[in-house]
């Protein structure tokens, strides 16, 4: 043995020091629980760090915490969480980093764990309770860091494996759930992972295809895996109700990116594109179907029947809230513009029309798409893009309408004058067209979204959602429509073209994404952009990981705040004018 360690102490010792250097913080911090990150930092020669330096001293720090906690010694452990927040995520920089450099999420989520720590501690929880909640914090803000210091992490790829659907598809090759569902006899009832297992398989023949030099075959199975098995089976109206709006977005922009990699790409690019869908389809079958990746129970999941009312809420509340607040914005304008009653009937009544009108055409549309058989198609997703692009353009001119009015309008001479010249220059149509695009925009997918729902067996969740959902949002109307106006005038005005200016940028990049979908637009996500998270807040704004979406994104951002700058001057200008005017 001893000539065995002398022979290769070259080998050896390297080896030990490289240990010694990677589990140095935790064993530092076992020995020893630095007050302060400065003296953490030079107890172990950490001239410069990065944050995930940071984050291992944290972990280190918390886990002598919770240690402390099992002792007993309660208030010891809250004084070092504390520590821990104050001077290791505060004093090294990291907090500030992350609040300049990442979205706000990403802080948010951070001090809602630590608070989630001390709660536990407070109610006297369990330390495995502690640890848990501990874990959580540190996995946020590892993710975090991992941004910061550049870190790509590459996403734990599902062995790719036979399923049940493989002896079938070794038979033939299945474009359809439709036609897949048949042969396997699974037209009277089936798990997600059926669906999961189904898709499996059209993605290794994608991968098959394109290690033969046929593109366009990889291609089409694709296509066959969304517009074949993801929309039709409802998949993905279930996981944007049950899991996340965001969750949806994420894996359509996967396959889109999948798609795109068959366009010149490398067959390990192409590969390793639809492994990441294939995880991801897995991923979410589980969640639905409340299972582990062994298909044993998690617990975690629902009933058919409260999966259902989830979705049937969530779809209607993220749908028509968008729809909700800029109606709501443009009544509660004309109210408030307007004092005499007759006249607030007269300039309302195009606009009730225009919200009608948007959902009989949503109604009128869904039925066309089905019958013409382009329901869950490319050229579905295509209308509803040009739809949100249309919506963009008439959003920001009502935006500009409105913030011109802003400063003047706070005057009832120019009150009187110019909104009843610019009534009868029939500016009022355009906030009815605006209030009929915003119904309409939701309003067909929201029913082509219900439609394989309400064919299942469970109808009173289906209209129990609904109901639910329509309450809400008849409150969040109200809450507009009766609250808003008693603000003073010019808060009033710049709320509601902020409001449309926000919305208008939302719907660029939610309609680009959708054309993105269709075809028409090819999507990349270089890595400047690629950091960007998905969560239900961007989802709602419409920001996307992908150059196509954020792009156009920045360049209205920059025009509409340099056109707001305009009015704001020329509204100032204006108001010194009136004041000159009635002084004299």
């Amino acid at each position: 043995m001893n000539k065995y360690f002398k022979k290769n102490m070259n080998l050896i010792l390297p080896l030990l020091l490289a240990m010694l250097l990677v589990f140095q913080p935790m064993l530092a911090m076992a020995d020893t629980f630095y007050p302060t990150w400065k003296e953490y930092t030079e107890a172990n020669n950490l001239s410069t760090f990065t944050y995930n330096d940071v984050v291992d001293a944290m972990d280190a720090g918390l886990t002598e915490a919770v240690n402390t906690y099992k002792s007993g010694d309660v208030k010891t452990a809250k004084s070092q969480f504390s520590t821990v927040k104050t001077q290791y995520w505060g004093g090294s920089g990291f907090k500030v980093a992350m609040q300049k450099e990442l979205p706000a999420i990403h802080k948010s989520t951070a001090l809602a764990d630590f608070k989630e720590c001390n709660k536990i501690m407070d109610a006297g929880g369990s330390a495995d309770d502690l640890t848990t909640a501990k874990d959580v914090l540190i996995a946020d803000l590892r993710a975090a860091a991992n941004k910061l210091d550049g870190v790509e992490v590459e996403m734990d790829i599902a062995e790719e494996s036979e399923t049940k659907a493989t002896p079938i598809f070794a038979e033939k090759y299945y474009g359809t759930w439709e036609e897949y569902s048949k042969v396997a006899g699974l037209e009277s009832g089936w798990t997600w992972n059926d669906v999961a297992d189904a898709m499996s398989e059209v993605f290794r023949e994608a991968k098959a295809r394109y290690a033969q030099g046929d593109a366009e075959g990889a291609y089409n199975c694709v296509n066959d895996g969304y517009y074949g098995y993801y929309e039709t089976t409802g998949f993905e109206r279930n996981a944007m109700g049950y899991i996340s709006g965001a969750r949806k977005s994420e894996v359509e922009l996967q396959f889109s990116a999948a798609k795109s990699a068959s366009k010149g790409g490398s067959q390990e690019e192409f590969d390793k594109e639809v492994d990441i869908l294939r995880t991801m389809i897995r991923t979410d079958a589980n969640k639905l179907d409340g299972v582990d990746e062994n298909g044993e129970s998690t617990g975690g999941g629902r009933s058919a029947g409260v999966a259902t009312f989830i979705a049937c809420f969530t779809i209607l509340l993220r749908e028509g809230l968008e729809a909700i607040l800029i109606v709501g914005a443009i009544i509660a304008y004309l109210v408030k513009t307007t004092k005499d009653e007759k006249e607030q009937k007269r300039l309302l009544r195009p606009v009730y029309t225009g919200a009608i009108m948007g959902i009989v055409l949503s109604f009128v549309s869904a039925w066309l798409l089905n019958q013409l058989k382009l329901a869950n198609s490319a050229s579905q997703e295509v209308i509803e893009g040009v739809t949100a692009l249309i919506a963009v353009v008439v959003l920001f001119w009502v935006s500009n309408w409105m913030v011109s009015k802003s400063e003047a309008e706070a005057w009832d001479a120019y009150i009187k004058s110019k909104v009843g010249e610019a009534t009868e220059k029939n500016s009022t149509w355009a906030l009815a067209f605006t209030a009929f695009l915003a119904v309409y925009r939701e309003g067909a997918e929201v029913i082509l979204f219900y439609q394989p729902l309400l064919s299942g067996d469970n109808m009173t969740m289906v209209w129990l959602g609904f109901g639910v959902g329509c309450v809400v949002l008849v409150g969040v109307y109200l809450a507009i429509r009766f609250l808003s106006v008693r603000l003073p005038l010019k808060p009033f005005f710049l709320a509601t073209s902020i409001l449309m200016a926000i919305m208008a940028i939302a719907f660029l990049g939610s309609g680009i994404k959708e054309l993105i979908e269709g075809d028409v637009i090819s999507m990349t996500s270089p890595p400047w952009v690629a950091w960007i998270p998905s969560n239900s807040i961007l989802e709602i704004l419409g920001i996307y990981p992908c150059v196509e979406t954020v792009v156009p994104q920045l360049i209205l951002t920059a025009i509409t705040i340099g056109t707001f700058i305009h009015w704001l001057k020329k509204n100032k200008r204006l108001k010194e004018e009136m004041n000159k005017t009635s002084a004299s």
